[in-house]
């Protein structure tokens, strides 16, 4: 039997979200679950098989599961990992208006009653800004109106990017239990701490690993090398105060954790194609 404490953080009139935080010591099956709502799941630790008819996705962090309506699904907990995931559930009428709104880039999963289930690379801006909607909530800073904006600006990033798949590193068993652990930390740490200055060594160190083999199993995991990691953290959070203080750009540039304007507009440029003064004010004349 799979112990769990569930935990509504929100709740809105199409949706709310959830902190799921598994107990398991060794590893169970579920009983046969049905799944009653459209969920988007982020899972920010431990290891799990979500198996929905003849497919079985196995689950941990770099990944995101979009599970539909109407199925019937089982977890498996592998390792001995507990999960600890973030679920948005949507309520049903919500997701007809998922469908017809993102029928031309993801019409190929969210209409077709073959596919169930999918499991998906969790892109760092749609990552990013998950982690910045249960930071706000838990703040108890925020009117509903604006959690509700930045949901739909989270669809609007994970259904695009289904319009570019790509294709998932498939690891061993032996790989995903040696050091996915190892990779848990790694992120952990990363996310709360973008703002400093970080070398490979600090990180690896950090995480008992030499730099050569921490930086092979990051990327095996997570599908970029540390440093890009990093650098996307540093953009995505730097975008947001960008779109939503009045701090200026310099103040924004190192307070994300670059070490020049220069290096923060290059950088920013590249990945957004547009320069951060442009940015705020396209944003202003929306």
């Amino acid at each position: 039997m799979i112990e769990a404490d569930i935990k509504i953080l929100y709740q809105s009139d199409f949706f709310r979200i959830i902190n799921y935080k598994c107990y398991c010591t060794i590893c169970s099956l579920s009983e046969p679950e049905y799944n009653n709502s459209f969920c988007i799941s982020f899972i920010r630790k431990g290891f799990f098989e979500y198996g929905v008819f003849r497919n079985q996705y196995e689950m941990y962090v770099g990944r995101m599961l979009l599970s539909k309506p109407g199925y019937e699904h089982r977890t498996r907990h592998i390792n001995n990992h507990p999960d600890i995931t973030t679920v948005f559930e949507f309520r049903p009428s919500f997701f007809e208006l998922l469908k017809e709104q993102f029928h031309s880039v993801a019409g190929w999963f969210l209409s077709n009653n073959d596919l169930h289930a999918l499991m998906h690379a969790c892109t760092l801006d749609a990552d990013y800004l998950h982690l910045r909607i249960v930071e706000k909530i838990q703040s108890g800073s925020f009117n509903t109106m604006q959690v509700d904006e930045m949901v739909i600006e989270l669809l609007n990033k994970i259904f695009y990017a289904l319009g570019n798949e790509s294709d998932l590193l498939l690891l061993n068993d032996k790989f995903k239990q040696l050091h996915l652990g190892t990779i848990e930390k790694a992120v952990e740490y990363l996310r709360e701490h973008f703002h400093e200055d970080i070398s490979l060594t600090q990180l690896s160190q950090y995480c008992f690993a030499s730099p050569f083999h921490f930086s092979r199993i990051f990327k095996a995991v997570m599908g970029i090398p540390p440093h890009k990691y990093l650098l996307g953290l540093r953009l995505q959070h730097a975008k947001f105060l960008l779109l939503n203080s009045i701090k200026s750009v310099t103040d924004i540039a190192f307070e994300s954790g670059f070490q020049s304007l220069e290096h923060f507009t290059t950088g920013y440029k590249q990945h957004f194609k547009i320069n951060p003064t442009q940015q705020r004010k396209e944003n202003s004349k929306v």
